[in-house]
């Protein structure tokens, strides 16, 4: 948790990280955010990390391994957040949005 003990400088950046106990495959994480506890009932999320701007970033860890397999260090990744609303609109793909009745001619019989 971050607290204002420990960011007395804006240059700092602290993130805390606990074990994957989601863990399934090698390329996922081996250490990720711990869990919020102000989360809403049914909601899975984390505590980030606070960034000088104010913005909140995620957190997670890779174990690094020696030839015997022994853990000698971590390799962290601290990342902007992503959600819907911060992704591009799809482009249209050249297809038109909706069919152009104006255009339509009209056929006298």
């Amino acid at each position: 948790m971050i607290t204002k003990e420990k960011t007395m400088s804006e240059d700092v950046v602290w993130c805390n990280l606990v074990r994957n106990p989601n863990k399934s495959e090698p390329k996922q994480p081996d250490w990720v955010a711990p869990p919020n506890e102000n989360a809403p009932e049914g909601k899975k999320w984390t505590k980030g990390v606070k960034m000088a701007d104010g913005s909140w970033w995620n957190q997670c860890a890779w174990d690094e391994v020696d030839q015997g397999g022994n853990v000698v260090g971590l390799t962290v990744k601290i990342s902007p957040p992503t959600s819907n609303t911060d992704k591009p609109a799809t482009p249209n793909k050249g297809f038109q949005s909706k069919p152009n009745y104006g255009n339509k001619q009209s056929y006298k019989f």
